[in-house]
């Protein structure tokens, strides 16, 4: 096999400045996605907690209500992560979309 067999399999390396939009646009696809989760799952275990305290079960409706709670506050830290990553994309990469 020769040495230009090798070569022209081997794909040419991508510029950083693509890799890196690529990462972040992945990082902030994957940020929307948890944001987007704990919200629906704050909102079940809200109506879940809603059910369990009609039953009688204010115990089990408190323990419902504080981790509803953790997500919501996941989803506020999420937006705030999103919101720094999103404007040090727009300022890395000004002409993109």
């Amino acid at each position: 096999m020769s040495a230009n067999t090798v070569t022209d399999r081997t794909p040419a390396p991508s510029p950083p400045s693509l890799r890196l939009r690529e990462e972040m646009l992945g990082l902030m696809q994957a940020l929307a996605d948890g944001i987007r989760i704990d919200g629906l799952m704050a909102d079940q275990l809200s109506q879940i907690a809603d059910r369990a305290r009609l039953c009688g079960e204010g115990e089990m409706a408190d323990g419902l209500l504080d981790v509803t709670r953790q997500h919501r506050v996941a989803v506020l830290v999420g937006q705030g992560r999103l919101a720094a990553l999103a404007a040090r994309y727009a300022i890395l990469f000004p002409d993109e979309p």
